[in-house]
């Protein structure tokens, strides 16, 4: 006897299997006509999101390879002063890749900036393209290498690994080479200065009092600003730390002209220095003039009445305290 064989179950089991395969379809093509506002399917957004944090990525990788560089040249540097054991020079090494991940915070803001907003609507196929073109970008500030060294991680760790002689050491060798490039700064300054002005023997004495003040308080920021852009120009300006007033009592009428002339691309800088030295000349005045008038008042503590009366002394020899008419008003004597 054959076996009997029913076609509903399989023409069901067919019908939906088909149906199945229907929904699918229609999902799919729903999926499809689903676009972002920018016009590009979510596949091509992932796409493009994906080449531009991978050349993020790789460009970061070069800066902190970078910047490691001159890290190491620190630690060595400081082995070398100090005679470092391998212990704190392992300790250094771990502390010096802290700061240097610190200090490239400002440089992924600004980089995922920049590449984002020209790049969020691109192709993904034409996005290798732009991004060639763009070439090398920095995205930190001039002498950004040198970040690591000043962040607050890297100088806390000197302080834990060194013993106290040791950073006696090295601040002194830090100071030593300040001192000389300050020194050659103002020296270079002036000559070019003098070989520009043709000053005086009075007008170069004055005048390398200035350059030789202006260098030791913004050298530091001048080389963060342009970098190692040092043109005539730019050691020229120092001398306009000074206030104009000052500079054309110092200088002829046409020295002062040519002055200005030469050094005009810098005068924004050296503008925002006089603004904020004028301020912190004002305050130090106001505090000096607030103190005069409390040391006349009686030591800080206001106007002391005529009539004072002290109810009660301290024993000699100890401490204790004053108490003064009024409400509980006492004063604490050492």
């Amino acid at each position: 006897m054959k076996p009997f064989f029913h076609p509903l179950p399989f023409l069901l089991i067919l019908t939906l299997g088909s149906a199945s395969l229907f929904l699918r379809a229609q999902e799919a093509e729903k999926s499809d006509q689903k676009t972002p506002s920018n016009g590009e399917s979510p596949a091509a957004d992932a796409s493009l999101e994906a080449i531009i944090s991978r050349h993020i990525t790789n460009l970061a990788d070069e800066e902190r390879k970078t910047r490691m560089k001159f890290m190491q040249i620190v630690i060595d540097d400081a082995a070398r002063i100090c005679q470092l054991d391998q212990a704190q020079k392992d300790r250094l090494s771990l502390a010096a890749s802290g700061a240097v991940e610190r200090s490239m915070k400002e440089w992924h803001v600004q980089a995922e900036r920049y590449f984002r907003s020209r790049l969020e609507k691109s192709d993904p196929d034409e996005i290798k393209e732009k991004l060639e073109s763009m070439g090398s970008m920095n995205f930190g500030s001039n002498r950004s290498e040198e970040e690591g060294e000043s962040n607050d991680l890297w100088r806390d760790a000197l302080k834990d690994v060194l013993s106290e002689e040791q950073i006696g050491q090295y601040e002194a060798t830090l100071k030593r080479r300040e001192d000389d490039r300050n020194d050659a700064f103002a020296r270079l300054s002036l000559a070019m200065l003098d070989e520009l002005l043709r000053l005086t023997p009075e007008q170069r004495t004055k005048l390398g009092e200035i350059v030789t003040s202006a260098v030791r308080e913004n050298l530091r920021e001048v080389r963060r600003y342009w970098g190692e852009y040092f043109e005539q120009g730019m050691f020229l300006s120092f001398a306009n730390f000074a206030e104009a007033e000052t500079l054309q009592s110092i200088l002829t009428e046409s020295q002062f002209n040519q002055l200005r002339d030469v050094t005009g691309s810098f005068e924004h800088f050296w503008d925002q220095k006089r603004r904020l030295r004028r301020a912190m000349d004002k305050a130090a005045k106001n505090r000096k003039e607030k103190a005069g008038k409390a040391a006349k008042n009686g030591d800080g503590l206001g106007d002391v009445p005529k009539d004072l009366k002290i109810d009660a002394l301290p024993k000699e020899g100890n401490a204790g305290a004053l108490r003064m008419p009024g409400p509980g008003v006492r004063i604490k004597v050492d």
